[in-house]
């Protein structure tokens, strides 16, 4: 490594630092590490350590992970803000800056309960009256304030809806780009099925979890599922029983019979047909001879 980086200085003219650099080791035993200082002459960092204003290595599960989000909101509202500014200004500052300030940590990360609760607070008080001494009086209920000016709120953004819709983005990112180095590092690891990973529970990531369970909250195939719709195009990556793309219900939901009676229940559409000339004809294999009503039922599924 380090007569690559000296072959970098001597190629480009530009020199590395290593007093300003600094050398983490994930699954290393300390002395290899500390020799691997040594010899390339920076310091070591120890997890967990900041990128990018993003913790690494640290547990966002804990409140305490959520702690320096909480001590900016704080800081960022003064007395003079909640007594001087009119409710408007207050709704801006709401809109503009409390809600902009933890959107770098909710886009990658799911806060626990505590700390949706903690936020909400902050932005209840300041907008009732931030700086008094009393608890303020909070007129109309959270929720209320929450729901679109259309149905009689202001607009304000539900923290744990706008967490849960950041998370939803990586799911989409994943389903809709073909390519990327974050998504071949997660497939390789995870495998493609964002539903059913080939890596144990307990292998998994505790940011692969939380946006899984992210995308199932509500039951069932979950809320992110059941908004998703495959258009058909060359059939290569939508699978033919459990994808929605024909009607608004998968064929598995349809046809569960059907579907514990196919022989590969991940089949993709181009892998049950054939083109004949012009024409497609489809080719579905069965474990056994059906009865006469379960003809009927592939009747109706063609």
């Amino acid at each position: 490594m380090k007569s690559i980086l000296r072959g970098f200085e001597l190629a480009s003219g530009l020199k590395i630092n290593f007093h300003k650099s600094s050398i983490a080791g994930v699954n290393v035993q300390s002395n290899n590490l500390l020799c691997y200082s040594k010899l390339l002459n920076c310091n070591q960092l120890g997890i967990s350590f900041k990128y990018l204003v993003l913790e690494v290595g640290g547990n966002p599960r804990k409140k305490s992970f959520w702690e320096p989000i909480l001590n900016k909101l704080k800081t960022r509202l003064s007395v003079w803000k909640g007594r001087f500014l009119s409710m408007e200004g207050r709704m801006c500052v709401i809109k503009s800056v409390l809600n902009a300030i933890p959107l770098f940590y909710l886009s990658v990360f799911k806060a626990p309960e505590s700390i949706y609760k903690s936020i909400i607070s902050i932005q209840r008080r300041f907008l009732w009256g931030w700086g008094k001494e009393n608890r303020p009086i909070a007129w109309v209920s959270w929720e209320g304030l929450c729901k679109p000016k259309k149905e009689g709120g202001l607009g304000l953004k539900d923290v744990r809806k706008f967490n849960f819709a950041l998370l939803a983005k990586w799911r989409w990112r994943f389903m809709s780009q073909d390519k990327g180095k974050w998504k071949e590092v997660l497939e390789s690891k995870y495998g493609v099925e964002l539903e059913c990973p080939h890596l144990p529970v307990k292998y998994q990531s505790w940011w692969w979890r939380d946006l899984v369970k992210v995308c199932r909250e509500g039951g069932g195939e979950g809320w992110f599922h059941k908004e998703v719709h495959w258009k058909l195009g060359r059939g290569d990556k939508v699978r033919f029983r459990e994808d929605v793309w024909i009607g608004d219900t998968s064929l598995k939901s349809l046809f569960q019979r059907l579907y514990s009676l196919s022989v590969n229940q991940e089949y993709k559409v181009e892998d049950v047909g054939v083109w004949e000339g012009s024409e497609w004809k489809w080719r579905l294999e069965w474990r056994c001879d059906g009865f006469e009503w379960e003809s009927e039922l592939e009747a109706n599924l063609f």
